[in-house]
């Protein structure tokens, strides 16, 4: 009884920390669930298609107040295109909004046990905790308010991918014991690729509204004298960053589509052994 008592308690010392951070993951995924993750999906592209219809409009006021102030027709034209081209990008935004929905929710793969998952779970909350610090402290220190807002950025982004970690089920990824080596392998490449498809309807929504504000202060400078030259190139810049954030949905399906592909042509391969001593039976 003694042994088994000092052994239990050797191994309970060993494992202090392992279990300590097992409650804390627990609490975590309790706060980190699949409706936290919809709600910021379905309200970030809500607003980022409001953002492209306001993108379009004042482009085309950027477009008419730039090429009176710089006296350029074709400013006017780049301004015009750009505004036609974005409700085009969102009827393209609206359309692949679900593809990535039903490319996850078709695509199932395995994994012999949560350890990889929640390990990148803990991973990804440390790093986001950590961005945050060393860019507040960039921030007070210079002070600048892009290091605050990087810093914000990457602990928002951070734990969205350890929210996706901590819920296998998002991503389709079911727990199998019975999983070989090569399926292992697989389900842990799919699930970067879909872990982005997760991401895209948030990337989408920010992006457009991050772009659409940097679009408006680019467009101050055409106001003052000295930063007038200057303000095309910023203009063109966000005109650059609303399109591909509003085709982030597109891209993202092309990427999955290849990504698989890929991974098809190796599962293939992997079971050609298989398939040979089935046909020699």
């Amino acid at each position: 009884m003694t042994e088994k008592k000092s052994q239990k308690r050797k191994g309970f010392d060993y494992l202090f920390f392992v279990k300590l951070i097992e409650k804390i993951l627990g609490s975590i995924r309790k706060l980190l669930t699949p409706k936290l993750l919809g709600f910021f999906s379905k309200w970030l592209t809500i607003l980022g298609h409001y953002s492209l219809l306001i993108a379009s409009i004042l482009a085309l006021l950027i477009g008419i107040i730039g090429a009176i102030r710089l006296e350029s027709f074709m400013f006017f034209l780049t301004a015009l295109v750009f505004s036609i081209l974005v409700l085009v990008i969102q009827y393209i935004a609206d359309k692949f909004s679900h593809a990535g929905e039903i490319l996850i929710k078709n695509n199932p793969t395995s994994l012999s046990s949560t350890a990889f998952l929640d390990s990148l779970g803990l991973l990804a909350m440390i790093g986001g905790i950590a961005a945050l610090l060393v860019n507040l402290y960039f921030a007070i220190k210079s002070p600048s308010l892009n290091a605050l807002l990087t810093g914000v950025g990457l602990f928002v982004f951070l734990e969205f991918i350890a929210l996706i970690a901590l819920n296998p089920r998002l991503t389709t990824t079911n727990i199998v014991k019975e999983t070989t080596a090569g399926e292992e392998a697989i389900g842990i490449l799919t699930f970067f690729i879909k872990k982005i498809m997760k991401l895209v309807p948030i990337l989408f929504g920010l992006g457009v509204i991050i772009g659409t504000v940097m679009l408006l202060v680019s467009s101050f400078n055409l106001f003052s004298n000295e930063r007038m030259l200057f303000a095309p190139a910023k203009i063109e810049w966000s005109y650059s960053f609303i399109a591909f954030s509003g085709l982030l949905p597109l891209l993202s399906y092309i990427l999955f589509v290849l990504y698989y592909l890929v991974i098809d042509i190796i599962r293939a391969i992997l079971s050609l052994p298989r398939k040979i001593d089935n046909l020699r039976k």
